[in-house]
């Protein structure tokens, strides 16, 4: 099995991968060995020569070449091992539900379906916590589940050991589940069903996470707040969160469950916030003026110095308010299979990235990585990968 020189050097391989073909090789009494020969960067080639990137992508992986080390960028994010984060928003249950169209029903102008099997995945704050597992040392999950807890024994399997979780249980409430009805070939959504029940906890569940916040946040360097609006952040914990003066980043995402009553209002003191365009415009009942303007008025709202905002396939786009600059950033999925999950797993690594110190640029391209790594996937179903990513990274600004 014939292998390039530079693999003759196993911990050289970013994704480790190197190691597991060596065992395969060697299962089947084969032998590896590497040519002596020069080598050819594939990905250099592709950068220079093909068309792999558009004129966007590749004016900014130009930039990163030239202001970017990638053995110091390596070393970087392996010490983001050392942070500890706590992630705090509601665990969402998220069911695909893979069917066959059969047609039109006889007796009503309804699509009928026939279910050919579910996957389910840890969605919400878990899936943000499981996007951190291969990046942070520690990590804490601090969410809700449903008063009976359905699925806890689920959530808690799909967390990694190294993400610790602690509920809330919602009085009357289930767990909240996400179930969306797909066609089978081509993976496109015909229907949405959500059981929740999204009030505010009662006073005994919010002294509970009081407390749960007393305790924990002390413990980390970070706390990542995903909130979904679906009752567990309150406008007095949101408050409560804000006075607190840990590291904190935020999201507030608008869904069809909450649309028209969520807002980012109830915080202040926000060291990161991320944020689409959409729900940006939302946020500030501005459909028409700039966007940059936009995310100068929400910046001095939030009292945040970091904001990013996320166009979907045209990047996103971050403001610095103390130094008053905007930094752009391309999208890089090479292919969109399910755009659930981008915002949390941008969300994740970009928070992180800040938290540590990366410059804006850098950052960007770690969150927009991560987010392309996501929408790749199903749902939540794979977290964040940090082999692929510095792989993907690597190449990219060869």
């Amino acid at each position: 099995y014939c292998k390039g020189p530079d693999y003759k050097d196993h911990t050289e391989d970013i994704t480790g991968k190197i190691d597991e073909e060596s065992a395969a090789v060697d299962s089947i009494g084969g032998q590896i060995k590497y040519t002596n020969d020069i080598t050819f960067s594939s990905s250099s080639l592709l950068n220079k020569f093909g068309d792999v990137y558009t004129k966007s992508q590749k004016t900014f992986i130009q930039k990163m070449h030239i202001e970017q080390n990638f053995d110091e960028i390596k070393i970087m994010v392996d010490e983001l091992k050392s942070l500890k984060v706590l992630v705090l928003g509601e665990t969402i249950i998220d069911q695909y539900v893979f069917c066959e169209a059969l047609g039109k029903s006889g007796k009503e102008p309804v699509l009928v379906l026939r279910e050919l099997r579910m996957e389910q995945y840890a969605g919400g704050a878990a899936a943000i916590a499981r996007h951190l597992s291969d990046f942070c040392g520690t990590v804490s999950l601090l969410s809700m589940l449903g008063e009976k807890k359905k699925h806890e024994d689920f959530v808690k399997e799909s967390l990694p050991t190294n993400i610790e979780p602690y509920f809330i249980y919602k009085d009357k409430s289930p767990t909240i589940t996400k179930k969306r009805y797909l066609d089978y070939i081509s993976n496109s959504k015909s229907l949405g069903v959500y059981s929740i029940n999204d009030s505010q906890m009662n006073d005994e569940n919010q002294d509970q996470l009081i407390l749960f916040l007393d305790e924990l946040i002390p413990k980390h360097d970070l706390v990542i707040i995903s909130d979904y609006g679906h009752g567990f952040i309150s406008k007095k914990i949101a408050r409560y969160i804000s006075k607190q003066s840990v590291f904190t980043s935020l999201n507030a995402q608008i869904n069809a469950s909450n649309m028209g009553y969520h807002t980012m209002n109830n915080y202040y003191d926000i060291d990161c916030a991320i944020i689409n365009e959409t729900e940006l415009r939302h946020e500030l009942r501005d459909r028409e003026s700039n966007i940059k303007t936009l995310m100068k008025q929400l910046s001095q709202r939030l009292q945040t110095n970091n904001l990013v905002v996320t166009q979907g396939s045209d990047g996103a786009i971050f403001f610095d308010l103390v130094k008053n600059k905007f930094y752009d950033c391309p999208a890089f999925a090479a292919k969109i299979v399910d755009k659930i999950g981008a915002g949390d797993a941008m969300l994740a690594l970009l928070s992180c990235s800040i938290k540590a110190g990366f410059d804006a640029d850098l950052a960007l391209f770690m969150g927009s990585l991560a987010a392309a790594q996501s929408v790749e996937t199903i749902g939540n179903s794979t977290p964040v990968n940090k082999g692929q990513l510095l792989k993907t990274f690597h190449h990219a600004i060869k």
